[in-house]
């Protein structure tokens, strides 16, 4: 029995996100271990929000190779079993220089020169046809403890909780229904245009159900600049005014969300508040929402020209979030 496991994912906030259930997992199989995260610095802050992880090593993914060396070889003798989430090269070496005995990641493109247990790279994995959490989840099938299914989730705590709950008192949005949005990343592709965003907004705005709030880092400030040249539409900027956790306690208290495919998105899912996806490329099945009985998605792979009343109708009919979250 492997009593200390790492578990290798070198990739940003949403995908250490979507690694939650397999970390929530091993506890539950193996509660006597110790369980360690190998990731890189971008991505320390989401994972404040996995109890389940009791060491954590980071370093940044720009380093040469041999700086990735010399890292890998202070992790040596730490760890019985290393599990590699994602699917690089770099990854795979990177655990071949710990010295683990057990050593679990996908094959392909050398990467099985360093794997002590190869797991298949099926097609559907590879045209992203299954979920990115289901992908990692496949991961656990050499510790004989692979569950189909896994739910994320994240966590954050009450001193989190008590400034969101402030921020909201201030602005008199205590007591209302929110409308979280997510409109943008610092990926251009991936992101509304300032217009439809303006217009969403005035919708939301004309039934009067929902305050509009944004959310999201200090990089989507240039959209919300732009959306400020739009007049007679009411919404709360919180762009870059909350810490991460901080961020995920202000995406639970929204009763429902609007997003680009972002870590917000990621957020919001892992916290069980019915969410519409906005997806302008053919990740949606890898990145998009798990759940399509209690989340959504709008595609739109030929240009990123978005139907608003569309949007307006996914968003609406997005259950409440008091059953989903009973769920």
């Amino acid at each position: 029995m492997s009593k200390r496991i790492a578990v290798m994912i070198l990739g940003p906030l949403g995908d250490v996100i979507n690694t939650s259930g397999v970390f929530k997992h091993l506890r539950h199989s193996f509660p006597d271990a110790k369980i360690s995260i190998i990731t890189i610095d971008k991505a320390l802050a989401a994972v404040r929000g996995i109890p389940e992880i009791d060491n954590i090593y980071s370093y940044s993914k720009k380093k040469s190779f041999i700086e990735t060396l010399k890292f890998g070889l202070s992790l040596k003798g730490k760890f019985d079993t290393v599990v590699v989430l994602d699917n690089s090269l770099r990854s795979a070496y990177l655990a071949f220089f710990t010295g683990a005995k057990r050593r679990i990641g996908r094959g392909e493109q050398f990467r099985e020169l360093f794997l002590t247990d190869v797991i298949p790279y099926l097609d559907e994995e590879k045209q992203m046809k299954i979920h990115v959490s289901e992908h990692y989840a496949r991961c656990l099938n050499p510790l004989g403890i692979y569950r189909e299914g896994l739910e994320t989730y994240f966590n954050f705590n009450k001193e989190d909780n008590d400034r969101v709950i402030e921020i909201l008192k201030s602005e008199g949005l205590e007591n209302r229904k929110l409308l979280g949005i997510c409109p943008a990343c610092h990926l251009e592709s991936k992101s509304l245009q300032a217009a439809d965003l303006a217009a969403i907004i005035k919708k939301i705005n004309n039934k009067d159900i929902y305050k509009p709030v944004i959310i999201g880092g200090s990089d989507i400030s240039e959209m919300v600049s732009e959306l400020r040249e739009f007049s007679n539409i009411e919404y709360y900027d919180f762009t870059g005014k909350t810490k991460f956790l901080e961020t995920a306690a202000l995406i639970d208290k929204c009763d429902k969300f609007l997003s680009v495919d972002t870590s917000c998105m990621h957020l919001a899912l892992a916290r069980k508040v019915p969410t519409t996806g906005i997806f302008f490329t053919n990740l949606f099945e890898k990145w998009g929402p798990k759940d399509l009985r209690n989340n959504n998605l709008y595609v739109n792979m030929e240009s990123k020209q978005v139907d608003i009343d569309e949007i307006i109708k996914q968003v609406e009919s997005l259950p409440e979030k008091s059953a989903f979250k009973s769920l």
